[in-house]
């Protein structure tokens, strides 16, 4: 399995020369599987960043439909999946609000909104959902693949403080045992008390859920559109020494490989 990451950046793309190695496009994820199976996570300005890897005809995952996760779907034209889940079942209604004259004057194409019930099985991956805290609702997904053990849950938008213990405790169990774990850590943990129903976790946040799940690395991601190169530097520094596995992504450049 691989992981490759498209954007890391949080609520707004953003530039500028302090900005340039972290990247300042919004969230894309995409895993490939041994046997080629492709499962592309959210369509934020990111995903630019993968259409060289992916194939037309796909499936694409959204975790939510604010404007940070879907502002990069006109740019698949030439890629454009076949698929587009959201679990809660109202992403049609909502591409057509936002996709739509006089805001984007170009209708996207043609694809199937499918609302399943159970986890999805795309050439030897498996991909499973589960509920988390932040506003208008969210879903995290997990990302297996039988064949090789490899597994990544991706948590990019999740308010960890918000979520009551039985909830941790669901999430925790959710993302048991995972190779890779990719969570939000927008947030200082000294920002946050400004910040409570916003949506998002702080570093210190995205340790405690890795620990609890027992994940073996962290990708902390969803950075703050403010955060300058140098910021997060200095928040690695820091965040590793209570988290050896955990990484702050240069988002266009970020790749992982797991069990192979």
């Amino acid at each position: 399995m691989k992981v490759f990451l498209g954007g890391a950046r949080g609520s707004f793309p953003v530039s500028g020369a302090d900005k340039t190695r972290y990247g300042g496009n919004t969230f894309a994820l995409l895993v490939e599987g041994r046997a080629g199976g492709q499962v592309l996570i959210d369509a934020g300005s990111g995903v630019r960043a993968l259409r060289h890897r992916l194939r037309p005809g796909g499936t694409l995952f959204f975790t939510h439909t604010h404007l940070d996760h879907v502002v990069g779907l006109p740019s698949l034209a030439k890629v454009w999946p076949r698929r587009l889940i959201l679990p809660r079942g109202d992403l049609a209604t909502v591409l057509a609000r936002v996709f739509s004259p006089p805001v984007w004057p170009v209708t996207l194409p043609a694809a199937e909104f499918a609302v399943p019930q159970v986890p999805v099985e795309i050439d030897g991956l498996r991909v499973a959902w589960h509920p988390v805290a932040h506003p208008n609702g969210c879903h995290a997904y997990r990302i297996d693949e039988p064949a090789t053990g490899a597994s990544v849950v991706v948590a990019t938008d999740i308010e960890w403080a918000a979520m009551a213990p039985g909830a941790q405790d669901a999430f925790a169990a959710f993302a048991r045992g995972v190779d890779l774990l990719v969570f939000d850590a927008h947030f200082l943990p000294a920002e946050y008390a400004a910040h409570k129903g916003w949506g998002h976790s702080t570093w210190a946040d995205a340790v405690a859920a890795a620990r609890r799940s027992g994940a073996r690395k962290l990708w902390a991601v969803h950075h703050a559109p403010g955060r300058t190169d140098a910021a997060l530097d200095a928040l690695a520094e820091t965040a590793t020494a209570e988290f050896k596995g955990i990484v702050f992504p240069r988002g266009e450049t970020m790749t992982e490989t797991l069990h192979e």
